[in-house]
């Protein structure tokens, strides 16, 4: 299995992983996320991994610039937002999705930024440093909204809402 930045020849493999690992909503909300996030200024490939076995996209996974409001911040903040994430069912617990996580947060560590937030299952993120957002200072204070921190102190981001 080989772990490596999207192409724009992956867009629709992409989609049908996300379409099936989604299977709730088909993939839509997932899918039209992942789209926003390619249509911005701020998007870069290589933030944007896809899992390869057998010449087949099993797994992608991205992390994206977002803004955290509220607190008393007067401005909002800039943090990574890691996510969706999706691997095929039938290579779902065979280690993809903990692959896509670590090269996203081996990018993330060069990216200049103080923290990475998501939301996501409150049993597999945690094994990856991820704590919940409440740990932090951050809102909501709830098991799925959970933060990676890239530097020691983020005071500033107290009382902040991770982005839905």
């Amino acid at each position: 299995m080989t772990v490596r930045p999207e192409v724009p020849a992956d867009t629709a493999a992409i989609e049908d992983v996300t379409r099936r690992a989604f299977t709730w909503d088909d993939g839509r909300a997932e899918n039209a996320m992942i789209g926003a996030f390619r249509a911005s200024a701020d998007f870069r490939a290589e933030w944007s991994l896809v899992m390869v076995q057998g010449g087949m996209i099993v797994g992608h996974g991205m992390i994206a610039p977002c803004d955290l409001h509220g607190g008393d911040a007067d401005q909002p903040r800039r943090a990574l937002l890691l996510g969706p994430m999706s691997v095929a069912p039938e290579h779902q617990r065979q280690g993809v999705g903990s692959a896509l996580v670590r090269g996203l947060l081996e990018r993330a560590q060069s990216s200049g930024e103080a923290l990475v937030v998501l939301w996501g299952h409150p049993e597999f993120y945690p094994r990856f440093g991820f704590r919940p957002a409440g740990d932090h200072g951050l809102l909501p204070e709830t098991p799925a909204a959970m933060a990676y921190p890239l530097q020691p102190d983020l005071s500033a981001y107290a009382g902040l809402e991770l982005p839905r």
